[in-house]
């Protein structure tokens, strides 16, 4: 069976509460366990991105 190709379309699917999607738009503090990613790929790129994140801002 081969393996479907994974869709680099630039989006993350994410689940977020219409009070953590306000903290966001605010720039206030978050806890990871505020987002939930809809599927394997979003889960692996969000991390990717919050990894890449922290490793830029422990640079400055």
């Amino acid at each position: 069976m081969s393996k479907p190709a994974l869709n680099e379309d630039g989006f993350v699917s994410l689940n977020v509460r219409t009070s953590v999607l306000q903290k966001m738009l605010n720039g206030e503090i978050l806890h990871m366990t505020d987002i939930h990613c809809t599927c394997a790929r979003s889960k692996r790129k969000l991390q990717k991105l919050l990894l890449q994140a922290v490793t830029e801002n422990s640079e400055r």
